[in-house]
């Protein structure tokens, strides 16, 4: 765990760690996603995952408090039928923004707007994966 971490834990829920690719947008601050690019989809790597919240790995230096609009595929191996693969659309907005190397930053992202089965398939996923460990 990073040290970061260790004296603020304030997560709700547990996360898992996770190597999944997703895009994402910038919806606000309306000044960021106008220098970001109005529609540009950006490249990033989820780090973990909970039902409550990701980290990912990006190249921009986004402030804490930007809202995000994520996208990418949830893919539960151990699931069943339309359950193993999962296209997620989920807005979260930045809490944290750590400085990995000079260009890549870690974001802490809490979900504000995810429907109920992707919240569920999620729980489901690190609960599946928990228990495989």
């Amino acid at each position: 765990m990073d040290n970061a971490y260790t004296n603020n834990e304030r997560r709700k829920a547990n996360r898992l760690k996770a190597s999944f690719i997703l895009t994402y947008q910038v919806n606000q601050p309306l000044s960021l996603r106008m220098t970001v690019g109005w529609d540009s989809d950006i490249v990033a790597l989820m780090l973990d995952l909970s039902q409550e919240g990701m980290a990912i790995s990006t190249d921009y230096d986004l402030p804490v408090a930007t809202i995000l609009l994520m996208k990418f595929t949830l893919i539960n191996l151990e699931a069943e039928g339309d359950e193993r693969v999962k296209a997620m659309k989920i807005t979260g907005e930045v809490k944290s923004n750590i400085l990995l190397d000079k260009n890549e930053h870690r974001l802490g992202i809490q979900f504000t707007q995810i429907n109920e089965n992707d919240k569920f398939a999620i729980a489901d996923f690190v609960k599946m994966a928990s228990i495989k460990k």
